[in-house]
């Protein structure tokens, strides 16, 4: 079973401040995910808590693992934004 990597004060702290403060629910659901894999939360726990697959949860781990914080934000994506407004999805983050 694959878990975090120990994870150090430092990082901790920012990963509780991402948890309250990011306007992102994917970016807050990934930093709880990683805070509760190094508690030692099981894949499956995980996936039926934030309701996506094991295999999400497993890459998101992995990602932290190699990369750390900067695993919880997505890369920007090429092209055109989206046409629907930002204000709708605001409204439903």
């Amino acid at each position: 079973m694959k878990f975090v990597k120990q994870i150090n004060i430092k990082d901790e702290i920012i990963l509780r401040s991402i948890i309250k403060h990011s306007p992102k629910h994917l970016i807050r659901s990934r930093a709880h995910a990683v805070l509760l894999s190094s508690r030692n939360f099981k894949f499956d726990q995980l996936a039926h808590i934030f309701d996506v697959h094991r295999d999400t949860i497993s890459r998101w781990i992995s990602k932290w693992n190699k990369l750390g914080i900067m695993s919880l934000f997505d890369a920007p994506k090429p092209g055109r934004p989206k046409k629907i407004g930002n204000q709708f999805l605001e409204d439903y983050e």
